[in-house]
């Protein structure tokens, strides 16, 4: 042994004497490497266990988890495109059948990380400075979120296809988290900031709608500076086909007066119809494709099941009841049929569709600072005015929401509805 490498290996071992007299503790570690070792432990354990030990801990943890919520969107991105790149590169029907059942599934879990963003993005990394800082404690989301991405990283399966009760547990795992997250999660942190409630969700209504997967126009856009504070202008219109969503005046109870709770009662109930909307389309986006792979010599596949789904709830004097159903759904409630001619007595059957309009329209007229602004046009805001976010204390923020229901009308119930917030100084949030 050389005389260099004598010294290096003495100086190793006098250093882990040291340390062993010493004694570290998980608490002496520096943060850089605890945080390199949460991330090889499974992250459910991380949310619900290392979170717990101490607020040192906690903060690491809330690192760790809200850091690798937005790594696991890089990797299903890289999926989708990785699968595409495939779909265009088979060579046979049955490699091209196996690719598009994977990007179906990726699809569907693209559609639950949106809608998790727009929940909890706001509160995980929040723009200004002297606003506390949440964590992403779905451990548990991430680590199914992560073995199902390695279904397709994975070169060495015979087959990448996932499997539907996978799915179908992920998919559950994320509406109770965003359920939980906004009874409780999000009611503590608005509790916490009285005066700031409605400027710590900003616009989070706007980034709940632009988790549909159609029907979203940008009518306008714009960016203007008064004073030196950048002011973002936007007016957008989401149409919902075969969808309601109706509001009524009720008796208001004495203890219903919490203007905040009125804000988040309105993200839930948004949240819950995009979601099944885009359940109802990707059933039937996912049946079209099938149908158009399918060999001649199979048997015709049957087409989704009729699927209606309805909410309802009551908060402040208001009864809101909302809901879309499949298009399935919609034709069966709404095919007739008639005899085409009285005197045929050959029974000539055909079908008449005088169905009703039920698409449901909901316009946004928007006017905030760049730091609050929905979180799509994020890419259109230069730099330095997000930046400057943290030392602005003249925020502003003003959304009208706009409902116009066709069917409502038609019902004889209230066919238009609309929701305003403001900043909070100005002490306004008005429903009619």
């Amino acid at each position: 042994m050389g005389a260099k490498r004598r010294r290096v290996f003495s100086r190793c071992r006098q250093d882990a004497q040291e340390c062993k007299s010493v004694g570290y503790t998980l608490d002496s570690l520096p943060p850089e490497i605890l945080s390199i070792i949460l991330k090889m432990l499974p992250l459910h354990d991380v949310a619900c266990t290392v979170r717990l030990v101490s607020r040192r801990c906690y903060d690491i943890a809330a690192t760790v988890l809200n850091s690798e919520f937005l790594v696991a969107g890089t990797k299903l991105e890289i999926a989708i495109k990785r699968t595409e790149d495939l779909m265009n590169n088979v060579k046979t029907n049955t490699e091209l059948v196996e690719c598009n059942k994977i990007f179906n599934a990726l699809e569907l879990i693209r559609c639950q990380y949106r809608m998790l963003k727009a929940v909890t993005w706001r509160y995980t990394h929040p723009r200004s400075r002297d606003l506390p800082i949440s964590c992403f404690y779905g451990g548990r989301i991430l680590d199914n979120l992560n073995c199902l991405l390695q279904t397709v990283f994975n070169p060495c399966q015979e087959s990448r296809v996932f499997s539907y009760i996978d799915l179908q547990i992920f998919t559950r795992t994320c509406e109770n988290f965003m359920d939980h997250f906004e009874k409780v999660t999000e009611r503590k942190i608005n509790g916490q900031i009285v005066n700031r409630s409605a400027l710590v969700s900003g616009c989070k209504i706007v980034d709940v709608l632009d988790c549909l997967e159609e029907g979203r126009q940008v009518l306008s856009f714009r960016i203007s500076s008064r004073t030196d504070n950048p002011v973002v202008s936007m007016h957008l219109k989401y149409v919902l086909r075969r969808a309601w969503f109706t509001c009524l005046r009720v008796p208001n109870a004495s203890n219903e007066y919490c203007w905040r709770d009125k804000q988040r009662y309105m993200y839930l109930r948004l949240r819950r119809l995009v979601g099944s909307y885009n359940k109802h389309l990707f059933h039937k986006l996912h049946y079209e494709r099938k149908l158009i792979l399918r060999a001649p010599s199979l048997a015709s596949r049957r087409p989704p099941p009729a699927s209606t789904y309805s909410g309802y709830g009551e908060y402040g004097g208001q009864f809101f009841y909302y809901g879309n159903m499949s298009k399935y759904a919609y034709e069966n409630r709404f095919k007739y049929t008639r005899i085409s001619n009285a005197g045929n007595t050959g029974g000539e059957i055909e079908e008449e569709t005088n169905r009703p309009c039920f698409d449901l329209i909901i316009g946004i007229q928007l006017r905030c600072s760049p730091e609050l602004a929905p979180l799509a046009t994020r890419m259109n805001l230069k730099t330095d005015s997000l930046d400057s976010c943290g030392t602005n204390p003249n925020q502003e923020l003003y959304l009208k929401l706009s409902v116009k229901c066709a069917v409502s009308k038609i019902n004889r119930l209230p066919d238009t509805f609309t929701w305003e917030v403001c900043n909070p100084r100005k002490n306004r949030l008005q429903c009619r």
